[in-house]
């Protein structure tokens, strides 16, 4: 690992990849293959689980997706489809198909959701046991995209409890692309933290990854849960903003996460 710039600074430790938690998710709503190796080159580090969003590989061509997923894997990222290109596979009898081509494509990892299209529990944990016989990490997402759909605090906590008993890695609390209106966000994207603990009731957090594409979430849960909490729907440009919040390089969690080094230091100069 090359040299970092402004190295004789020091910073709070991160675990290192490959993690299992601390995990930082992207969402690639279609981004081509330059830009992102190009964006890979400053963050790959810093970067976990990259998702296809919903069905946008469904309108590229095969051998650029797969020369994406190749270039992601080499970086030591794992790579899953959107939950939405399942849940369409699923409502045409073609999720194990699906399953397949992930496989075929270089992918290690699967969403399994019922977000937009209706999947029953029971289904969904023989689709987790399908995607685990193909030796796919499986992610599930609970929660619904219209807010007029989602559901309660006592289901989320069900059907999570119910994903995980039944093989799924992680669970992600659904918050879509915009942070707003479904899961525990509110209209204005202010996480509800009382809806927040009784989904979370008996799950452990480390669990779970929150989908949190607004900084002040992102700022929210890391406070909440730690510089290792698992963060998803993360847009690519956003990665290192994400990772210098986890270390305290920022004005937003600096008291929380780095005050211990830069206490230390003060102290030692009769600063403090």
């Amino acid at each position: 690992m090359s040299e970092k710039a402004f190295s004789f600074l020091e910073m709070p430790h991160r675990s290192r990849k490959p993690r299992t938690n601390g995990m930082t998710m992207c969402l690639d709503q279609g981004m081509g293959l330059s830009y992102t190796e190009d964006l890979l080159s400053l963050c790959s580090e810093y970067v976990d689980l990259w998702k296809l969003g919903w069905a946008t590989s469904q309108l590229q061509s095969s051998k650029l997706v797969k020369e994406k997923i190749k270039l992601l894997r080499s970086h030591n990222i794992s790579v899953c489809n959107g939950g939405t290109l399942l849940e369409l596979s699923e409502h045409q009898g073609k999720a194990e198909i699906l399953f397949d081509e992930l496989v075929n494509l270089g992918c290690d990892s699967t969403e399994i959701s019922s977000g937009s299209l209706n999947i029953d529990s029971d289904r969904v944990v023989e689709l987790i046991g399908g995607a685990k016989g193909r030796n796919l990490r499986v992610f599930c997402e609970v929660g619904k995209k219209l807010p007029e759909n989602d559901f309660g605090a006592a289901e989320y906590n069900r059907l999570m409890k119910k994903y995980l008993e039944a093989g799924a890695e992680k669970v992600i609390l659904e918050a879509r692309e915009s942070g707003a209106s479904v899961g525990i966000m509110d209209d204005e994207g202010k996480p509800q933290e009382i809806k927040m603990q009784e989904i979370l009731d008996g799950i452990d957090p480390s669990n779970v990854i929150f989908e949190s594409p607004r900084k002040s979430q992102q700022v929210f849960f890391l406070k909440k849960f730690g510089p290792e909490t698992n963060l998803g729907n993360i847009h690519p440009t956003d990665v290192i903003s994400v990772e210098t919040l986890r270390r305290g390089l920022r004005g937003d969690t600096i008291d929380d996460f780095n005050s211990v080094i830069v206490d230390r230091h003060l102290k030692k100069q009769g600063r403090k």
